[in-house]
């Protein structure tokens, strides 16, 4: 079949240069070790190849550009935690998803007092990861972290019982994206983005209509861009179900677009959201106390670095393979071949089509879905 090249947007140049710079100074050195360390725990399963290529160190270093050496580790140890929750769930029953969920939540609270489980991750959590992200996260930002946690697994949980109900995903993009903001599992990571700039805000002002618009729109962003540049890999794996495109081609007001004209909307929307993260930025009120003011704005530039940071690591990371090569990325041209008719886009087509979007191979079959619950 002959492949088609699609017109990405540029959504890094609608962005403000980056407020804490453009990578962690701690680069080389998380990287170095968080390799050494995923060799150790996880050997050379494929297990290893799915996070190795997530490149979590690259993510957390650019999305995080001011955290000390020591927190930054502690991010990495969260961001695998989270990966492994979804990938423990992905295709589990809803009550293996209820006690895998409760499991981790109960380890993140936990600690090293946690109990010892059959999960070899999950022991690994309780022995070194959660209390390193003790250590590293501030105690006024905690319970703030546990709380963005608790939802996030209660989210995961949902996604489980709607698999197993047959629930189709949202038809209609407003519903998708007010989803998308709480499953795209963001909002632990703004914590985190709290606690290492030192940025005491209460709950109170958090809940503020409009810093909690600013971060609101801020996950519409993330969200918007990773589904951009992960659709390649996405439509290969399971039909990019949970993907804006694909609500796009769904709802009733913008079905009659093809791919590009999706690509296109999504810039759209992208700008959108932009455009009401500016507008809310501009328009923070007083909360009566300059220093708590100057965190509030303070943590408007970590939105801004979040978001610039994940959509730079979302263009080059291995996982999504988004370009075929250096000119592919320097002209935002995606390389796919053409979609199937949305007649045959069925569950059991859904595992046929990997749509051999320029990639060349696939590591995932359901046998090692059921080989990664059987291992950890």
């Amino acid at each position: 079949m002959p492949i088609s090249a699609y017109q990405l947007p540029d959504l890094l140049a609608l962005l403000p240069k980056k407020p804490g710079g453009n990578i962690n100074p701690h680069f080389e050195e998380a990287n170095t070790r968080y390799e050494a360390w995923m060799k150790k725990m996880f050997g050379w399963r494929w297990i290893f190849a799915l996070v190795y290529d997530s490149e979590v160190p690259l993510l957390g270093c650019l999305a995080w550009p001011l955290a000390s050496c020591h927190e930054l580790k502690a991010i990495l140890d969260y961001m695998t935690s989270s990966i492994m929750l979804e990938v423990l769930t992905d295709n589990c029953s809803s009550a293996k998803a209820v006690e895998i969920s409760r499991l981790w939540m109960e380890t993140l609270q936990g600690g090293d007092g946690g109990k010892y489980s059959r999960h070899a991750f999950i022991n690994a959590m309780r022995r070194e990861l959660v209390p390193t992200m003790k250590a590293a996260i501030d105690p006024f930002h905690w319970p703030q972290f546990i709380t963005s946690n608790e939802k996030f697994s209660k989210n995961t949980v949902q996604e489980a019982l709607d698999r197993e109900a047959h629930v189709d995903k949202p038809r209609n993009i407003q519903s998708y994206m007010v989803m998308r903001r709480e499953t795209i599992g963001t909002r632990p990571c703004f914590v985190l983005m709290r606690s290492t700039r030192r940025l005491y805000i209460p709950d109170h002002v958090l809940a503020h209509p409009i810093v909690e618009e600013m971060e609101n729109v801020a996950l519409d962003m993330v969200f918007i861009a990773n589904d951009i540049y992960s659709f390649k890999k996405e439509i290969g794996d399971n039909g990019a179900l949970n993907n804006i495109m694909t609500v796009i081609q769904k709802d009733p007001t913008t079905n009659h677009l093809d791919l590009q004209g999706r690509f296109d909307y999504t810039a759209k929307l992208f700008r959108e959201a932009r455009d009401r993260f500016h507008a809310c930025r501009s328009n923070l009120p007083s909360f009566g106390d300059l220093d708590l003011d100057r965190q509030v704005s303070a943590y408007a530039d970590g939105l801004v670095d979040w978001v610039a940071g994940s959509i730079q690591w979302s263009i080059v990371n291995r996982r999504y393979n988004v370009f075929r090569n250096d000119a592919g990325q320097e002209e935002k041209h995606l390389e796919v071949e053409p979609e199937p008719p949305p007649s045959l886009i069925t569950t059991p087509n859904r595992l046929r089509y990997r749509c051999r979007v320029v990639t060349g191979y696939f590591i995932w079959t359901p046998s090692k879905t059921v080989f990664l619950h059987l291992r950890l």
